[in-house]
């Protein structure tokens, strides 16, 4: 398959009708109920929103970057000063399981090679974005930082927020020292992509697997899960997160994925909200979510998250996290105007 082949397109952009003197952009779906509800947001702030689809490329919609300008859909975008990420596409070798394994597609390098210059595409308009100025939340530079946890907890440790022991690390022997010190251990993928699951004896079994690549091992932190949701300096929404069963990684819960789980407002005493403050202004982070464990007295910081899931909380408890990204975005896109 030649690389410049592209699929025929079959939509068009989607934007909020009657359009005003001011433009934002959202890359994200149109379909996004996140990104309708930032969208809707705007809209009520006098903007009008372009939406950027992740998978622009896949459908052959046409971009193009000429001496400087961006054009989209035909037409130039560079009015454009502010944005929301919602997602930056990133490159991927398709599979599929068979027989309880994962098996790559025959053409799977082609796919991949499609993707990864897809995502260098949008990575590089970002980039030129942020350096004209653009309003971005959040930036290329953050979002990738935060596929880098050792790096979140260097940061968190750094300001004195409690986190749990941690080990990251490929060697068996020293995992097993870290298990019979600290005796109740989880594990998670240092890029996330999988839950956290519990370092238990068939898994000690297994060690000898994670020599070919380092994983993130640590103590588990107790207590209530809490999700805390910051826009620039402002805490916008703080709750607990509430299911029948306390799952030792929330988003496994079948209760909470399929949109079941209460939520309960939480109080954050001054120390934390500042821990929350600083942690993202270090990550670099102008929205983030950021997740706690408290049992008691004790609130245990646990990672920062760029591009949270969060319209739940907002329609269950009326926090408004879509109005805070909105104006900021609208704001910021005024600024440059």
């Amino acid at each position: 398959m030649s690389i410049f082949k592209v699929c025929t397109a079959r939509t068009t952009y989607v934007s909020i009708p009657g359009r005003s003197a001011l433009r934002i952009g959202i890359f994200g779906a149109a379909v996004d109920v996140q990104c309708k509800a930032v969208a809707r947001e705007a809209a009520a702030l006098g903007a009008d929103t372009l939406f950027i689809e992740p998978d622009a490329f896949d459908r052959g919609l046409p971009l193009s970057m000429l001496d400087g300008r961006t054009f989209y859909l035909g037409e130039q975008v560079d009015d454009v000063q502010g944005f929301y990420l919602r997602y930056i596409p990133a490159p991927y070798a398709p599979s599929m399981e068979r027989d309880g394994e994962l098996v790559l597609y025959e053409d799977w390098f082609t796919t991949y090679m499609h993707t990864r210059e897809r995502a260098s595409y949008f990575v590089a308009w970002l980039l030129q974005l942020a350096h004209r100025g653009a309003t971005l939340v959040n930036g290329p530079h953050a979002a990738s930082v935060m596929q880098y946890k050792p790096f979140q907890l260097h940061a968190l440790r750094s300001l004195g927020a409690q986190v749990p022991r941690t080990l990251i690390s490929n060697d068996p022997a020293a995992i097993r020292a870290f298990h019979a010190e600290v005796k109740d251990v989880i594990y998670k993928p240092i890029m996330g992509g999988a839950i956290t699951r519990v370092l238990d004896a068939e898994a000690l079994e297994r060690l000898e697997d994670v020599t070919a690549s380092p994983v993130i091992f640590q103590e588990r932190a107790p207590g209530e899960d809490l999700r805390i949701m910051l826009v620039g300096d402002e805490i916008v929404s703080a709750v607990s997160i509430e299911t029948p069963e306390q799952h030792l990684d929330f988003r496994a819960d079948p209760v909470y994925s399929g949109g079941e789980a209460s939520y309960r407002e939480v109080a954050l005493p001054e120390p934390v909200r500042r821990f929350c403050r600083e942690a993202a202004r270090a990550c670099g982070l102008t929205f983030a979510g950021i997740d706690i464990k408290r049992q008691g007295d004790a609130w245990v910081f646990l990672e920062l998250n760029s591009s949270p899931i969060y319209l739940d909380v907002e329609l269950k408890l009326g926090h408004p996290i879509s109005r805070a990204i909105a104006r900021r975005v609208v704001e910021g896109a005024r600024g440059q105007k």
